[in-house]
């Protein structure tokens, strides 16, 4: 019973995931079918438009805009258009012990 009340109290205590949002800036942008100059443009955002993000390239240089598509990550501004969405990459030792490194793109 003590348990379900502590988890509950904190579940009540705990923020909402605040959604990352940055804004086109420098112009109107491409929006792409997929994270790079080489797949079709879908449509355009103008400059100034408040976007929301699901995710960005590893690389950071593209970002996923929530039911819009790909962005080149360049012309977007603001706290959000800063952090890497995606997930870092995670560095495991070699199951078998032979000191081999693997990354694994989550």
């Amino acid at each position: 019973m003590r348990a379900a009340l502590i988890l509950a109290i904190a579940l009540i205590a705990t923020p909402a995931l605040a959604q990352s949002t940055a804004r086109v800036s420098g112009g109107t942008i491409q929006v792409r079918s997929g994270p790079g100059s080489g797949y079709a443009s879908i449509g355009v955002l103008p400059n100034g438009t408040e976007v929301t993000l699901e995710r960005c390239t590893r690389s950071g240089a593209w970002c996923l805009v929530t039911d819009t598509g790909w962005v080149r990550a360049s012309y977007l501004v603001g706290q959000a258009a800063k952090v890497n969405a995606t997930p870092p990459d995670f560095l495991f030792e070699d199951p078998l012990g032979f000191g081999h490194h693997r990354r694994f793109p989550f």
